[in-house]
């Protein structure tokens, strides 16, 4: 099952609860996420923005949680691809419900709905489901569990950090993705050379690891203090480049694709989530997700799954 599939049922059931409603077993909601994501051929934006659809939804029709899921799987494909139909949910999902009150169901639906800068709301949903799907996790997968799907998709990695490190994330994702095209900068500078190089080609990265501490300390690494790392060029500083890179770009983006997951894997996890600037989906600063170190083979899955389009 998709990571995206079984967090949505985590959502969906935690929406319910917090209604006070009904709640159905997070197995069952997770299996109907999953039956309309493969039925569908829907890829991770669709997902996404299902999702973004379903929170309000969820809580306005509760306990009728499918409908809602149903309605909101058909707004986000329509919203994030072309050729989606209605038809088609009742065709290859479920006749469970019929045209009609598929259609009644958008249509109420795009009466309440606040749209206003989706592309920042997709990320924080994006970087939500991918939390939820971390958290789910509680033991490292062996690595014959994994599943690789036959079709997948092209992945485009950048890692960031020391040498060491750096190959054994490279390991980690190619063990995930075996096809996964993978370059490797030990800097803040090399980084943000080689972003700036793949945007111009149209070439995107999907998924950057970046490490904090990108400086041989002068001490022991367990005495390096959180704060001398901050005041030197770190991880945190790639996601403000990119961030940077959109500010100057002379067009609005087209796409919700334009940026890449950026995840921040380091042994001073716990304090940089005490720092100002934590969001509610997790992400730090501009970067996406904070990870501690070791990297897991089952966190790692978890940030390929998510990152891809």
């Amino acid at each position: 099952m998709h990571t995206f599939s079984e967090a949505t049922g985590i959502a969906i059931v935690k929406l319910l609860e917090a209604q006070g409603s009904l709640v159905p077993d997070v197995d069952t909601v997770s299996e109907y996420a999953e039956l309309c994501r493969v039925c569908l051929d829907l890829g991770n934006a669709e997902v996404v923005m299902a999702m973004m659809f379903a929170q309000p939804l969820v809580r306005m029709w509760a306990p009728h949680w499918k409908f809602a899921y149903t309605v909101s799987v058909s707004l986000g494909a329509k919203y994030a691809a072309d050729g989606f139909y209605l038809i088609d949910i009742v065709e290859h999902v479920t006749a469970e419900f019929s045209l009609e009150q598929l259609r009644e169901g958008e249509r109420l639906a795009l009466e309440e709905y606040q749209f206003g800068n989706m592309n920042d709301r997709y990320r924080k949903f994006r970087n939500a489901l991918i939390e939820v799907g971390l958290k789910a996790t509680v033991a490292p997968a062996p690595t014959n569990s994994v599943h690789i799907p036959a079709d997948e998709s092209e992945l485009h990695v950048l890692i960031i950090d020391q040498h060491e490190d750096m190959a054994r994330h490279r390991a980690l994702v190619l063990t995930c993705r075996p096809s996964a095209r993978i370059a490797t900068r030990s800097s803040v500078d090399e980084a943000v050379d080689y972003l700036r190089h793949c945007k111009t080609q149209s070439d995107y990265v999907h998924l950057v690891l970046v490490g904090l501490m990108l400086h041989a300390p002068e001490s022991s690494p367990s005495q390096v203090e959180l704060q001398n790392v901050l005041e030197l060029p770190n991880g945190l500083n790639v996601g403000g480049e990119l961030d940077a890179m959109e500010s100057i770009a002379p067009n609005a983006p087209a796409d919700f694709y334009f940026k890449p997951l950026v995840a921040l894997v380091t042994t001073f996890a716990e304090q940089v989530l005490m720092q100002p600037h934590v969001r509610t989906d997790g992400s730090v600063r501009s970067c996406d997700i904070v990870i501690p170190k070791p990297l897991t083979i089952q966190t790692a899955y978890v940030l390929v799954q998510g990152c891809c389009i």
